[in-house]
């Protein structure tokens, strides 16, 4: 991180910028005539409307009225405007902030970003009569831990993060939020999505969910943006694809993510819709592999093989919590991911009556099932299993289980490990899904790699998060990719 220069770090971290610094930092007079016109902004902006009431239809799609556009407010002559509007007015009058209309936070034109500034922060939770009083005690106090840990730990930040938007929350949206988000991160999809990929002027499909996805990828990318945007056109092509995902209550992020998959298979000119002949199309190759189911006669040996599409995998971690309580997994008393793939693929006894042996005349025979990895897809999602239904209950498994940055799909493979380039089976995190909350209301969040860096989503907050942030989390969906597309296994 660049090292602060012009100001100090006290004023730094104080202030939020160093252009707000120099703001609040002038004569009393200015100082207290733009922190009254940040209250009555603030005040001003707490009506506006944030609901989906209506929406208009131009050019065959649907888009939403100005509730979804953001407006800014100049704090200093009180003109609202547009993000377009904000850079002009700024050239023009060579006033620098703004407050935005969603979140009502503070925009720093100079620098491309918005600022966290925490004497401002305290007015806003401070009563209009006694807001300029508290202003007045703008300097910290060498009581409050939490104000010198900030004014100790600060360093200037770049600003307007490239490639990190949030997406707004329309009404229990998250689910789809985070799916998004994941897949605007994969550097597959990005290169298939800004390329020659999916194209929506040359798409005739009415509310194709192809085409809300391309733009949703070209939104995100745009150059001259920072802010969160909301994917209104996916959110709507969903609903009229499916009946079930319809309406404001929550839904199964994994449960959309196979929507989402399959839909966009469907959008892709020249596919196949019978699996079992295969498909040549981008969608098919990239998230969809196969799963060979092997059954073993106990009585004569005969076995039976079977190979599934599997767009992902669900791993019951039910069977790792059973494990640990009957202290089967080893001296560490957390379920791990490569525990659950092996719980997956490792041999499973049918009881007769579930299976039918050929060989041995049709008879229900005693057999043994295994399933195993015949086909790796590019992108790997795992679910871990957290939902339990049953006849008297339905509960939600609480609880870490460790996952890797990396690993080695290999072992769950019907390919030998003699003599095999291991290398081509290794796949690297790249997402992984939360959910908080109960089974039936809960909250979706999602940290995504960006770079070399990792982010956490919140709909439309973002946070430059750690490693360890990462892997302390109690995962719900992990989305790994391929590491080497040039070597991948056939």
């Amino acid at each position: 991180m660049a090292s602060v220069h012009s100001i100090s770090l006290l004023s730094e971290a104080e202030f939020g910028c160093e252009h707000l610094a120099t703001q609040l930092g002038q004569d009393v007079s200015t100082s207290e005539q733009f922190k009254s016109a940040f209250i009555k902004t603030h005040n001003a902006l707490s009506n506006f409307p944030r609901s989906m009431d209506s929406s208009v239809k131009q050019n065959g799609r649907l888009r939403a009225k100005g509730f979804l556009k953001t407006k800014y407010t100049c704090l200093t002559c009180s003109e609202a405007m547009s993000m377009a509007d904000r850079k002009p007015h700024t050239e023009k009058t060579s006033h620098q902030f703004y407050m935005d209309s969603r979140g009502r936070a503070v925009y720093c034109q100079a620098c491309s970003d918005f600022v966290y500034d925490h004497g401002l922060e305290r007015l806003r939770c401070s009563t209009t009569e006694s807001a300029l009083e508290v202003a007045r005690k703008r300097r910290f106090s060498n009581s409050s831990a939490d104000e010198v840990y900030i004014r100790s730990n600060a360093n200037k930040r770049p600003c307007a993060k490239q490639g990190v938007r949030g997406l707004f929350n329309l009404g229990q949206t998250c689910y789809l939020n985070v799916i998004l988000q994941t897949l605007l991160h994969d550097p597959i999809l990005n290169t298939y999505f800004l390329g020659n990929g999916h194209q929506p002027h040359d798409c005739t499909a009415s509310d194709c969910v192809g085409c809300a996805v391309a733009e949703a990828f070209a939104d995100f990318n745009s150059s001259d943006k920072a802010e969160g945007f909301a994917a209104l056109n996916l959110l709507l092509a969903s609903w009229r694809a499916s009946p079930t995902l319809a309406g404001y209550q929550q839904q199964d992020a994994h449960e959309y993510y196979q929507f989402l998959v399959d839909k966009l298979h469907a959008s892709t000119e020249g596919h196949r819709e019978g699996h079992e002949k295969g498909c040549p199309c981008f969608f098919h190759k990239t998230f969809y592999g196969k799963l060979r189911s092997s059954v073993t006669c106990d009585k004569c040996g005969n076995v039976t093989r079977t190979d599934d599409p599997m767009v992902d995998l669900s791993l019951d971690v039910q069977v790792q919590a059973k494990k640990r309580a009957m202290g089967g997994i080893g001296p560490s008393s957390t379920p791990t991911l490569s525990g659950c793939l092996d719980s997956y693929t490792s041999p499973e006894k049918l009881m007769a009556g579930v299976y039918n042996c050929s060989h041995c005349g049709g008879t229900p025979q005693k057999a043994t099932k295994q399933l195993r990895i015949r086909k790796l897809p590019a992108i790997l999602c795992m679910q871990l299993k957290r939902f339990e239904h049953t006849f008297s209950v339905s509960e939600k498994l609480e609880g870490k289980i460790d996952f890797p940055l990396s690993i080695n799909m290999l072992p769950y493979t019907t390919v030998p490990h003699a003599k095999v380039d291991r290398s081509r089976f290794m796949y690297d995190l790249s997402s992984a899904v939360v959910h908080k909350g109960k089974l039936d209301a809960g909250h979706y969040y999602v940290y995504c790699r960006q770079g070399d860096e990792w982010m956490l989503f919140n709909d439309d907050q973002v946070t430059a998060v750690t490693e360890a942030d990462v892997l302390n989390a109690d995962a719900y969906l992990l989305f790994y990719n391929l590491r080497s597309l040039a070597s991948a296994p056939k």
